[in-house]
C-alpha cells in the first residue's frame, strides 16, 4: 500500500469538514479540500481527488433539482471552461509540486480577501459573453486549484431568477465541467493508488458529512462558518506561501 494509514484518516477528516461546509453554506468543498490535502498528498493527487469528490456533491444536488436546470445557460460557461481547463492542466502537469503549492497559497489568500471585502459587491450583466468570461476564469481555477466556483457564482446568481434554478443550474455546470476536468487530469496521469484509496474513504465520508450538515443546518450559523472558512483560507494561503519559499 502506497499511502500511510494516517493519511487516509486525514483525508476522512478533510472530506467530512468540506462536505459539512458545502451542505450548510452552499459552497466551499473545493476550497476546504485544497486548503489541507496538499499538506500530505502530492498537489496533483489532491487536485484530482478534490475534483472528483466535489463533482459527486454537485451531482447529488442536480439529481434532486433536475427539473429546474436551465441547460441553455450552461453552454457558454462550459465552452469557456473547457478551453482554459485544458491549458491549466497542461501547465500543472509540467510544473513542480512546490511551485504549485506556492501559487495555491497566493490564490487562497487573494480569494479570502475577495470573499471578505468584495463578494457581495460584485455585479455583472447576465449576458452570453459574461457567461463565457466566467467560464474561462472558472476553467483556469478549476484546472489549477480545483476551485472553479467563484467566477460562475457571480454569473449565475445574476442570471437565474430563483434559488432552485440557481442551485440546479450551477450544480449542473459543476458536474459537466467537473467530468471534463477529471478526464483531462486522469489522461495527464494524476490518478494514483493514493487517489483511489482516498476516493474509497472520501465517498463514505462525503455521505456522512452530507447527513451531518443537513442535521446541523437549522442550528448552525452559515455566515459565521463562511467567515471561519475565509479566515482559514487566508492563514493557510500565507502558510503555503511561506513554506514554499523557505
Amino acid at each position: 500500500m502506497d499511502i500511510e494509514i494516517y493519511k487516509l484518516v486525514l483525508i476522512a477528516v478533510v472530506v467530512l469538514a468540506a462536505t459539512f461546509t458545502q451542505t450548510i453554506t452552499g459552497f466551499g468543498f473545493g476550497i476546504v479540500a485544497m486548503i489541507f490535502l496538499p499538506s500530505f498528498l502530492l498537489y496533483t493527487e489532491s487536485n484530482i481527488l478534490s475534483a472528483i469528490l466535489s463533482t459527486i456533491t454537485s451531482l447529488l444536488v442536480v439529481l434532486v433539482l433536475l427539473k429546474h436546470v436551465n441547460w441553455k445557460n450552461i453552454i457558454f460557461p462550459l465552452l469557456g471552461s473547457t478551453v482554459t481547463n485544458y491549458l491549466a492542466v497542461s501547465f500543472m502537469k509540467n510544473t513542480e509540486n512546490e511551485i504549485l503549492i506556492l501559487i495555491l497559497g497566493i490564490v487562497l489568500f487573494l480569494l479570502s480577501i475577495y470573499f471578505f471585502l468584495f463578494s457581495d459587491k460584485v455585479k455583472i450583466r447576465p449576458t452570453w459573453y459574461s457567461g463565457l468570461i466566467a467560464g474561462l476564469i472558472s476553467g483556469v481555477m478549476g484546472g489549477l486549484f480545483s476551485i472553479s466556483g467563484p467566477p460562475v457564482v457571480v454569473y449565475y446568481i445574476q442570471s437565474e431568477d430563483n434559488v432552485d434554478k440557481y442551485l440546479a443550474t450551477i450544480s449542473a455546470y459543476f458536474v459537466l465541467s467537473g467530468i471534463i476536468t477529471i478526464i483531462t487530469k486522469a489522461i495527464s496521469g494524476f490518478m494514483t493508488t493514493n487517489v483511489w484509496l482516498g476516493l474509497a474513504v472520501g465517498i463514505v465520508c462525503l455521505i456522512i458529512g452530507s447527513f451531518a450538515g443537513k442535521f446541523a443546518r437549522n442550528k448552525a450559523n452559515p455566515n459565521l462558518i463562511k467567515k471561519l472558512v475565509y479566515g482559514v483560507m487566508a492563514t493557510s494561503g500565507l502558510i503555503h506561501v511561506i513554506t514554499s519559499l523557505i
